[in-house]
């Protein structure tokens, strides 16, 4: 009769940590994908900003207007596309506390950079503070991510929580019952 209790709380044991197995997995690929998400909107804020960085010098150095597209227009393609993407990557209702403010401003910057740059005045001496802001905002949602792939998703928490308990429990049974104490 203990053969069979044993050999059922083993399958029991077994089946748990199949269980905890999986769930661990499934959110070190989702931590793996935050961490790809991560480095490519790192990598396409840099653009911006050197896209930026690029029309704006061509643009002081090249005032015939066709002249200018022409060596603006890839950099101007370029900048719209990242733009695009940066805005794909970023959810405009971002409830965090600290990601959300950051988000709307990330996404208000992008804004007033594409309506500097499709004006027919640009006001060019708003690129620099801008700039500033775009990158400090970002570093502060790259940031809030980072800390959320170094800890775990939610769930990977609770499963590791829950399965330290567990293997706590087995141990302390395991110990009492070892010293004949149950």
């Amino acid at each position: 009769m203990s053969e069979a209790v044993g050999l059922i709380i083993a399958a029991i044991i077994a089946g748990a940590v199949a269980f905890f197995s999986l769930i661990i997995s499934k959110e070190q690929s989702v931590s793996g994908f935050r961490q790809q998400w991560i480095d490519e909107l790192r990598k396409d804020i840099a653009v911006v900003a050197s896209c930026v960085s690029s029309i704006h010098g061509t643009s002081i150095s090249h005032k015939h207007d066709q002249e200018l597209w022409d060596r603006v227009k890839a950099d101007f393609t370029h900048f719209k596309e990242v733009i695009v993407r940066i805005r794909l990557r970023l959810n405009p209702h971002e409830k965090r506390k600290i990601e959300g403010p950051a988000t709307m401003a990330v996404l208000g910057v992008l804004t007033e950079l594409e309506s500097i740059f499709g004006s027919a005045e640009p006001q060019f001496h708003k690129l620099e503070p801008l700039v500033t802001k775009l990158v400090t905002n970002a570093n502060v949602i790259l940031k809030e991510n980072w800390q959320r792939v170094r800890a775990g998703e939610p769930i990977y928490r609770i499963t590791r929580g829950i399965t330290l308990g567990l293997t706590g429990v087995v141990v302390i049974a395991w110990l009492l019952h070892l010293f004949k104490v149950i």
